[in-house]
């Protein structure tokens, strides 16, 4: 893996174009690479200034070590199985299963378990940045996690829980999700698990309307879903928006055809493509297919 490729893959920042992210461009590494028995295979589909976004994933009984943190706020969206995610400076854990969302706060540490039978993956977006100047992983002083029955718990810091986060959003909430970023990001720095239900809803459009569902939106980074019903008077489209930030469509349901509204190109994404947005280009969505498509977008650092 080499280090100079975040931030500016699959160009640099001044080179930024729409792009669709297929085929060889999803570049592929096993992370941490000095570890090879407990790392979790990798792809990049981008890294440009904004954020970074790609899979990971572990087989069964798999787990990564060192814990891992990062220089932005971190989204997990679980594609397939079951993820178990341990915060070992406060002995933390949450599983978070298929279509479920976790955020970990920057500078967050984190390690993530399989202990389902099947291969368990994630969709990620880290913003702005995916890691400081060091090569990863940061350092980690082995086995002072606090767990059950962990050596180190009474030295390891306790903290108070935050105030449970139980009610319908609304669209002032955008911006602001599940916390604000500051909230989220005090110390010691906790997860946040968006079950279904936790995901706050929206629409785009009046006319040609979109569900949205956000996993997460704050100061940094937005993620959630794009879903786009089939049917309507011919084919059914979102209405042209453009975005503050980059943005990175991966498509979960397909194929949906994204198409520039300036330039009037077209592009047919497939399942686990992505299409990639700079800031400033306008889009839209189309669906001619007889069934619902979603995509999952990943949008830093504004709407």
């Amino acid at each position: 893996m080499a280090k100079n490729i975040f931030g500016e893959y699959p160009f640099r920042p001044d080179q930024k174009r729409p792009l669709h992210i297929r085929g060889e461009l999803i570049k592929h590494f096993i992370y941490p690479a000095d570890k090879p028995h407990f790392s979790d295979l990798n792809y990049l589909y981008v890294s440009t200034d904004k954020l970074t976004v790609g899979t990971w994933q572990l087989g069964p009984g798999g787990h990564y070590n060192p814990p891992d943190l990062h220089a932005g706020d971190e989204v997990y969206y679980v594609l397939d199985g079951i993820l178990t995610e341990h915060n070992p400076l406060v002995g933390e854990f949450t599983q978070v299963k298929k279509g479920e969302a976790l955020l970990l706060p920057m500078h967050g540490y984190h390690k993530g378990y399989n202990f389902e039978p099947g291969i368990m993956r994630i969709l990620y977006v880290i913003a702005p940045k995916i890691w400081e100047d060091q090569i990863p992983p940061m350092d980690f002083e082995d086995g002072k996690m606090k767990m059950y029955k962990g050596r180190y718990n009474d030295k390891l810091p306790k903290y108070q829980p935050l105030a449970k986060w139980n009610r319908h959003g609304t669209t002032d909430d955008i911006g602001r999700w599940p916390v604000p970023g500051p909230e989220c990001r005090q110390e010691p720095a906790l997860f946040y698990h968006i079950t279904e239900e936790k995901k706050l809803l929206n629409i785009h459009g009046t006319e040609y309307p979109m569900l949205i569902r956000f996993f997460v939106s704050n100061d940094l980074v937005h993620m959630g879903e794009f879903i786009l019903p089939a049917g309507g008077t011919g084919c059914r489209a979102s209405e042209p928006d453009c975005h503050n930030g980059d943005c990175v469509l991966f498509i979960e349901q397909g194929p949906i055809t994204v198409f520039l509204t300036q330039t009037q190109e077209a592009y047919n994404v497939i399942p686990e493509e992505a299409m990639f947005i700079p800031e400033g280009v306008a889009y839209m969505l189309i669906n001619y297919t007889n069934s619902t498509v979603k995509a999952i977008f990943s949008i830093a650092p504004d709407l």
